[in-house]
């Protein structure tokens, strides 16, 4: 893990008093780096007024908002080693919503301590199963730090629904996002 603000926040969640929050300031500060707000993301957290409410929601929701309309596209579930959680639900309900497209995937990540599973629910199914090519596999945030950056950057990809891109892969390099046009030429991915 080379970013130095990264490496702060992993270093509280390895602690072993590390709370829900340590997780949650981990992404906070990670997940921006993928679904920009120039590339029509928006990411919202669950307001948490007291630490003995019960959850509602998924800890944090990114949305994918295109002529105006906001589509859920990634519900992100964070809790403290020890503590487990299923995205099924949340993403049940999200599926429900009157802006939602039953005809489109919805994405969901369980982060537990260090580690990170993604899953997805498909169209119209009432079960998550594995995110593509995981196999259940269960990502260590350092450990695995370049699997799960090809998974955040494929996730933009697929929620984008190739938007502006002509359907072609998105890379992250010198801090942007990047494709290849059919001239084989490095175009930055704006999303405009």
């Amino acid at each position: 893990m080379n970013d130095t603000t990264q490496q702060f926040y992993y270093g509280k969640i390895k602690d072993k008093d590390s709370v829900e929050n340590d997780v949650d300031n981990f992404w906070l500060n990670l997940l921006p780096d993928y679904f920009q707000k120039k590339l029509k993301y928006g990411i919202e957290q669950e307001a948490r007024p007291l630490p003995e409410v019960t959850k509602q929601r998924a800890d944090w929701t990114i949305r994918y908002i295109k002529n105006g309309d906001p589509k859920k596209v990634i519900l992100i579930e964070g809790n403290r080693k020890g503590m487990e959680s299923q995205p099924a639900q949340y993403m049940k309900l999200v599926r429900t919503e009157r802006n939602q497209d039953p005809k489109r995937t919805l994405y969901g990540a369980v982060n537990i301590g260090t580690y990170t599973r993604f899953y997805q629910l498909d169209p119209y199914e009432q079960e998550c199963i594995d995110y593509p090519g995981t196999n259940g596999k269960c990502y260590e945030l350092a450990g695995n730090e370049a699997e799960i950056h090809a998974i955040l950057l494929n996730l933009v990809q697929k929620t984008s629904h190739g938007e502006n891109t002509n359907g072609a892969k998105i890379y992250w390099k010198n801090g942007k996002h990047w494709y290849i046009d059919s001239a084989n030429q490095w175009v930055e991915y704006t999303g405009a």
